[in-house]
């Protein structure tokens, strides 16, 4: 459930909807994610024009003004465990206030509203013209029943409580939201919600000791735990809160990153259960798309257009902007990445999880995708490699050559593929072929740039463009360039991150900063880059110059998590890119190996290092103590000694480790690690 609040000509107003409440209906953009309807408060003795509100987000709730002094105080919170909405409102001068729930309306939906016994509901429905009906029902329990005549007083406040249900719930989804609203409990809710919250914002926790960054960073935060709860219906574009019938982009899963990137910070911020979603719309389509490989290319795989839905729904389904590019009414503007660009944080959740049972659900998705590359890369006789022919690597750039983002994609979809197979026991067959691509798969393209030698956006078409990131979207999610590549591959990394200089392009930061990260870029001008980012910003977390809604809310966290620990490629580096003037601490970042790690660190260096393993696998660490012997502390009391400028170590499933220098005894360890867990939390 999503409420947004805003202003009204002589009151407040509460819109409402829910992730699974769409039009399943083409051509595009028909179908979309859609409004429910409205809650509107209002008073002929209010001013609407004086109304200001603040955010809590530690419990989350709004706390506002409408009126001026003599007006409303209203709060209004959606509770964290059922689809209800609590709004109370106060006043220090006597209120008479109408109140109205009211069904969003259309040509396309049907409505109705009525009242059950003192509660008012309201619902709507599209039930004509679609491939799955849908329909949704607001319940609102309003005290002394009457709706157009409640009286706000000094010492006599009212409390508004709605609920929300949609026939995903149930059938019988209006008489239930009638009696989850009349029989919620406030207290017990408020008690539940703020037990929710709490157990979310302890998941992991980051400090910089900046104070904009460290706020932005849990705004966004907390944009992904409200907004991705439902394991079937993830948030489109603009999450949860859908205020227009007309989104932009019809409001989808984009594939070709926009869908991914607010994801991307929760699997290093060990928020698997708000990344849990992503997965299902791509499980649900893949029928269609195994049927798009064999109707449209002749090979077998998985071929997904760019814009899907929940429930194997295809919203650019007819898409217009497509037409000269494809014959067929399937909208894939040219791009035949679509599939591997989805299965980034597939990707990202094995190497940090490495659960058997995750493996199970996505594997055919991903053996999917290695059938698709495997059947469509084309064997370049002349020169000994696999060659990547009519892509595109910008949309509607049909015909590119080797795009770069492709190659990097395909390795990534191979690798993971690889690692699936052999972990589940499965399709070790097909081993062989698979390295045989990747061993041979065509270099990343480049050219010269003002004397510096960049990466080319396809060996043959495409070469460069201004806006976007697309030309670093290799290093990040492409996975394709780490600490560990070649200095030559690094430099040209390095150098194409200096010529893009994409800090504020207006769709391209969630993948630019990561990639600065990942290649060692400057410290100083990544963080002083943020912080003009988060300058930029408004209160709320988004971004005026950015019309594709949630996609940036992973920037800021995502970029702060890659600087304080990297673990690419399945080792640990500690502060790879931060000021070592620069005190920040972190609980619970979760590592590829599946670990979580904490450490923090003074002007002089890091104080400990705590690694919990999840899965029992092997550590490679970058001495975090560079030049000094480092002791490991085991829980059953035994210590090892470490050295080098890396090393390595074994663990058992389940078992807390605590690092530190030579000559740091483990009580101070221990001691440190208190003090930085719970002093100023």
């Amino acid at each position: 459930m999503g409420v947004t609040m805003g202003a009204a000509e002589r009151g407040v107003s509460f819109f409402l909807s829910k992730n699974d409440f769409w039009r399943f209906a083409t051509p595009f953009p028909a179908g979309s994610p859609k409004v429910v309807g409205s809650l509107d408060i209002s008073a002929d003795s209010l001013d609407g024009s004086q109304w200001s509100v603040d955010m809590e987000y530690l419990h989350p709730r709004l706390r506002g003004t409408v009126g001026g002094t003599d007006g409303l105080s209203v709060e209004a919170w959606v509770s964290a465990t059922d689809n209800v909405l609590v709004v109370s409102l106060e006043s220090q001068t006597a209120h008479t206030v109408s109140v109205a729930l009211r069904p969003a309306t259309s040509e396309d939906s049907d409505t109705g509203f009525g009242e059950d016994d003192g509660v008012l509901w309201a619902e709507r429905r599209f039930e004509r013209d679609v491939s799955r009906p849908t329909a949704a029902a607001t319940a609102l329990r309003v005290p002394g029943g009457d709706p157009s005549a409640v009286v706000v007083e000094p010492g006599r406040p009212a409390e508004l409580v709605l609920s929300l249900q949609s026939r995903f719930d149930s059938e019988g989804y209006r008489a239930d939201a009638v009696s989850l609203s009349r029989e919620a409990k406030v207290a017990e809710l408020w008690s539940q919600h703020s037990a929710w919250w709490e157990d979310y914002w302890n998941r992991s926790v980051v400090e910089t000791n900046v104070d904009d960054l460290d706020r932005f960073y849990w705004i966004s935060t907390y944009v992904s735990g409200a907004t991705s709860r439902d394991p079937d219906f993830p948030p489109g574009l603009f999450g949860t809160w859908v205020t227009t019938d007309a989104p932009m982009w019809a409001g989808d899963y984009h594939l070709n990153y926009n869908y991914s990137a607010p994801f991307y910070h929760l699997y290093s911020s060990n928020r698997i259960e708000q990344a849990e979603p992503y997965d299902q719309p791509l499980l649900d389509f893949m029928e269609k798309a195994g049927a798009y490989a064999e109707d449209e290319l002749g090979i077998p795989g998985l071929y997904y257009p760019v814009g899907i839905g929940p429930k194997g729904f295809e919203s650019t389904y007819g898409d217009p902007y497509d037409s000269g590019i494809h014959p067929g009414p399937g909208a894939f503007l040219g791009q035949k990445s679509n599939g591997a660009y989805a299965a980034v944080n597939v990707a990202t959740r094995w190497r940090t999880t490495y659960d058997p049972d995750y493996a199970s659900k996505i594997y055919p998705f991903v053996k999917g995708l290695a059938d698709f590359w495997e059947a469509y890369v084309t064997w370049d006789d002349d020169g000994g490699r696999y060659v990547i022919e009519d892509d595109a690597v910008h949309e509607l750039t049909a015909g590119d050559v080797n795009p770069i983002v492709s190659l990097a994609l395909v390795r990534n979809t191979l690798d993971v593929a690889i690692e699936m197979s052999a972990a589940l026991g499965v399709d070790e067959d097909r081993h062989e072929q698979w390295n045989h691509i990747l061993d041979h798969l065509s270099e990343f393209p480049t050219q010269s740039r003002n004397g510096r030698t960049v990466f080319r956006l396809a060996e043959r078409g495409s070469d460069w463009v201004e806006s976007n990131s697309v030309e670093t979207q290799l290093i990040y999610p492409g996975e394709a360039i780490g600490p560990d590549s070649p200095d030559e591959l690094l430099e040209i990394a390095r150098n194409t991150i200096e010529e893009k200089g994409a800090w504020n392009d207006g769709n391209g930061t969630n993948s630019f900063f990561p990639a600065a990260v990942r290649v060692g870029y400057d410290t100083d001008t990544i963080l002083n880059a943020l912080s003009e980012y988060v300058d930029n910003g408004w209160p709320n977390g988004f971004r005026a110059d950015n019309p594709h809604g949630i996609e940036n809310t992973s920037t800021v966290p995502n970029t702060i998590n890659e600087m304080l620990m990297s673990s690419h490629g399945d080792v640990i580096r500690l502060f790879p890119v931060w000021p070592d003037d620069q005190p920040a601490r972190f609980e619970h970042l979760r590592a590829w190996g599946a670990f979580l790690v904490s450490s923090s660190r003074s002007d002089e260096g890091a104080e400990f290092v705590r690694i919990e393993s999840e899965q029992g696998r092997p550590v490679t660490m970058v001495n975090p103590w560079p030049g000094e012997t480092v002791v490991l502390h085991r829980e059953d009391g035994k210590q090892e000694t470490l050295s080098g400028e890396r090393f390595e170590f074994s663990t058992e499933k389940g078992e807390d480790l605590l690092l530190g220098p030579d000559g740091v005894p483990r009580m101070e360890l221990q001691q440190r690690l208190v003090q930085r867990e719970f002093g100023d939390r």
